[in-house]
């Protein structure tokens, strides 16, 4: 059976609306998909994977998946993403996350929905992006987990836009180009200087959509 993830679909609107409930005293805004399920979902190897994976496994059915997929298939994974990933909002700072797992999960079930993943890992990574006040201000801090850091140096920035940044940030207007056009600097210095996998995730941190930082998660 596959691995389902309870919970409510969240998408991150750049008005950030929703109905609105509260836990643990932080206001959590939420949207609802309508079109997720509608999304075609379409294997460019046309592959028949295996029904059960482990986490490895999966990562490199991933790795393959994203060298070659076109424009539209990048998009079935964007709206996937979209609905498992997690708004709240505590004050004037906005985080959209979405756990390693479930990312991994929520990619397969577009690769291939009927294989499930064996959860093995202890540590679970985070891949987010923290709001402070409006996000046409660019001041962000961006999370990003070693799992999808590894899956950005083999697949290219782009991918990681395209499949993480975007559906978790909603990186639109001047601020987000600037943001993801520093961000795209940032990685490419850090790719050229780590050679083996990634271990650790990283923050960036953005001031006024500039780069300022980066720190390990």
């Amino acid at each position: 059976m596959k691995k389902i993830v309870t919970g409510t679909s969240i998408v991150f609107s750049a008005a950030l609306l929703g109905s609105i409930f509260i836990e643990s005293g932080v206001t959590t805004t939420v949207a609802h998909a309508d079109t997720v399920e509608k999304t075609a979902k379409v294997n460019p190897q046309e592959q028949i994977y295996p029904k059960f994976v482990s986490e490895d496994q999966a990562d490199k059915i991933i790795d393959n998946y994203l060298s070659t997929a076109n424009q539209q298939q990048l998009e079935a994974i964007q709206q996937k993403v979209k609905s498992y990933a997690r708004t709240t909002v505590d004050g004037d700072e906005t985080t959209v996350s979405i756990d390693d797992d479930i990312m991994q999960t929520a990619i397969m079930d577009v690769i291939s929905p009927n294989t499930s993943i064996f959860q093995t890992r202890k540590k679970k990574g985070k891949t987010k992006l923290v709001w402070h006040g409006k996000a046409s201000k660019g001041n962000v801090d961006v999370y990003i987990s070693a799992s999808m850091l590894n899956h950005a140096k083999q697949a290219g920035f782009h991918v990681l836009a395209q499949i993480c940044l975007l559906p978790l940030g909603a990186l639109g207007g001047v601020a987000g180009a600037a943001v993801r056009d520093s961000l795209t600097t940032a990685l490419s210095h850090i790719f050229t200087g780590v050679q083996k996998p990634f271990k650790y995730g990283r923050v960036f941190h953005f001031k006024g959509g500039k780069y300022k930082s980066w720190s390990y998660q």
